[in-house]
């Protein structure tokens, strides 16, 4: 799980070789559309969340300050949804100044529920592990 709130945490994340190029480009590519205002602290305006494989329903629900796993959401309450095949992203508009953006990765081991819903928002199948 990462939660990205500030500037050194982008740059950290934007840096990190371990972190999928796909998901590094993601997040450079939002932080650059919506980081507009540099007299503002970033996590004024915007926190990404990251979601990743074995992270567990309460992990993900206490990053994001919901329930979005479905098995406790009543929803699917982003404000839009993007498919970019190894991730999905989630938008959430919070307030009329802050915003925050959900990558979860489309990974067998990412959880079962969000994964499943994802999936099947996109209108795509889930792939099994066995299949891969």
């Amino acid at each position: 799980m990462l939660s990205l709130t500030d500037r050194d945490a982008v740059t950290a994340a934007l840096t990190d070789p371990t972190l999928d190029p796909d998901l590094r480009a993601l997040i450079g590519l939002r932080v650059w559309q919506v980081d507009t205002d540099r007299r503002r602290p970033l996590g004024e305006i915007l926190q990404l969340v990251v979601i990743q494989p074995s992270d567990t329903s309460e992990v993900i629900h206490e990053a994001v300050g919901f329930p979005i796993t479905w098995d406790q959401a009543e929803q699917p309450g982003w404000e839009w949804f993007n498919d970019h095949g190894s991730w999905f992203e989630l938008c959430y508009v919070l307030t009329d100044d802050f915003g925050m953006l959900v990558f979860v990765a489309d990974d067998p081991g990412t959880n079962e529920t969000l994964r499943f819903n994802l999936n099947a928002y996109a209108n795509r199948p889930v792939i099994t592990e066995t299949e891969t």
